[in-house]
């Protein structure tokens, strides 16, 4: 995705595309969807549908009605090419071209926290097209607990280094060290490369933003957890190829003791939510929807 208000845009090689699709069935966002979506006849999106792994997936298992929206130009091009069945166009998720409440169900894995300004927009623009009662099935990455004890022990070793210290750059007279780049948002930034790439959240900040575009919380649930013991502990205990992760025993071991411990180190929150009808919602709801 790319474009004044996200960040960077993400690209694949075509030649994994089958590997990505096969990934669909280890995926627990699209199994926790899989479990929330009407009957096969529902009008489904998938919001930053990427490289349509999972368009391509419900289109298999027979969802004929599911279409996906992408930035992405080049990847949607290629998809139209390779698989001229699938509902796939090139859009921007604050402007789809699509009527208010068409979609039975909106799914959409990873993408709101690339907005800098923040989710509320991009969740707002969900909401827009979802019918009333509806389900959204939404995802983004985890500020979990072992990621806030390492920031902690980050900026612990940023005070203890003279060059970092604003207390002693002051007293030598010298200009105040430079803001944190990860602290320039609403939300825990992530870096990669040097380059802004996504917010992270709290449970309770995710939440509040589902509330705040209008949506009615159904489930609230830590995902993708040996993705976030891969991502915390690498490669020596979890080898990752062909999108598919290989726990070692050591890990497999950790990773099921640590899950009982609720965001504990999942890469990912799942919210599963719905549209309430416009006699359910709220003055303040109403007020949101029309900023």
């Amino acid at each position: 995705m790319s474009s004044a208000s996200q960040s960077i845009e993400f690209s694949w090689e075509p030649a994994e595309f089958d590997a990505l699709v096969r990934s669909c069935l280890l995926d627990d966002g699209v199994q926790l969807a899989l479990s929330c979506l009407p009957d096969r006849n529902a009008r489904i999106l998938e919001a930053g549908c990427g490289s349509g792994r999972v368009v391509k997936h419900l289109h298999d298992l027979g969802y004929r009605r599911v279409e996906g929206v992408e930035l992405n130009q080049a990847a949607v091009s290629w998809v139209n090419r390779q698989f001229p069945e699938l509902r796939i166009v090139s859009g921007d998720l604050l402007n789809m071209p699509y009527e208010d409440g068409c979609f039975d169900a909106v799914l959409s894995f990873g993408v709101v926290e690339h907005f800098r300004k923040g989710l509320d927009e991009p969740l707002r623009s969900l909401w827009r097209v979802l019918k009333s009662g509806g389900v959204a099935v939404v995802t983004v990455p985890s500020f979990n607990m072992l990621r806030r004890a390492g920031r902690i022990w980050k900026q612990f070793r940023q005070q203890m280094d003279p060059r970092c210290n604003a207390m002693i750059r002051r007293i030598r007279k010298k200009a105040p060290p430079p803001p944190n780049p990860e602290e320039q948002g609403p939300y825990h930034v992530y870096l990669d490369g040097g380059r802004f790439f996504e917010y992270r959240l709290r449970p309770r900040e995710f939440e509040q933003c589902c509330r705040k575009a209008g949506f009615k919380i159904l489930r609230s649930v830590p995902i993708s957890h040996i993705d976030g013991f891969y991502h915390s502990f690498g490669p020596k205990l979890i080898r990752f190829e062909n999108w598919a992760f290989y726990p070692t025993r050591t890990a497999r071991i950790l990773n099921a003791t640590f899950k009982r411990i609720s965001f504990f180190h999942n890469h990912m929150h799942a919210c599963v939510l719905t549209k309430p009808s416009p006699s359910e919602m709220t003055p303040s709801v109403f007020v949101a929807q029309s900023n």
